[in-house]
């Protein structure tokens, strides 16, 4: 008889341990279905990160832009409550910007304007960053070249869509940004327009100064 009441109380424990474990597991998975902005994040990083499009994160949101505030909870669109404890691997996807390429070479042959922002009046080359990055999902302040130089992560191998930047063009410090588009080249508005160039031809190969990452 005493055995019976051991052997009920043990099934009692294991059965109350192994429901808070669920319990907790699906607590974990719930709180995984948002994700709160942080500093620095755009709709087009947080899309990479899950393995979406940024459009898709928009259409989950009911977003009319891809503008997004710090503090801000995105619904990520994931079950809540799922039947497994186990938790699905995590999978590491590399940004490929192939929609920020297409912005860019669609701006070619827009004049040169200093401090223009738009393909009506024509660009400077940091209004044009600033006008390719938005219009491809990722959101991004106006910025002269200095700013977007001293706000990016410092790169030593660029990949598509990242920024590269030049020194002592017209004035002294970093005064020129491009997008870097692959095989050495770069996409940019300068005093012939929106133009592609050869970052290691002789001219800019002087300037170089580095890349960056937003």
């Amino acid at each position: 008889m005493k055995k019976n009441k051991k052997y009920r109380w043990g099934l009692k424990l294991a059965t109350l341990a192994f429901s808070s474990s669920v319990l907790f597991s699906t607590i974990d998975t719930a709180s995984a279905a948002t994700y709160t902005v942080k500093s620095g994040d755009s709709l087009w990083k947080i899309a990479n990160q899950y393995g979406v499009t940024y459009q898709t994160l928009m259409k989950w949101n009911n977003l009319s832009s891809s503008t997004i505030r710090v503090g801000q909870k995105l619904n990520l669109n994931t079950t809540s409550t799922i039947s497994t404890p186990t938790p699905k691997p995590t999978v590491s996807i590399t940004p490929k910007p192939t929609n920020l390429v297409q912005v860019a070479k669609q701006q070619l042959g827009v004049k040169y304007t200093f401090g223009g922002s738009k393909p009506s009046t024509g660009f400077d080359c940091s209004g044009y960053v600033t006008y390719v990055y938005n219009n491809a999902g990722i959101s991004t302040a106006r910025k002269s070249a200095a700013g977007f130089y001293s706000t990016t992560k410092k790169v030593s191998a660029p990949q598509v869509g990242d920024l590269v930047f030049f020194a002592n063009t017209y004035k002294a410090g970093i005064s020129h940004v491009g997008i870097y588009i692959g095989n050495n080249q770069m996409i940019s508005a300068s005093d012939g327009g929106v133009s592609v160039a050869n970052i290691n031809s002789s001219y800019w190969k002087t300037h170089f100064a580095g890349y960056g990452r937003i």
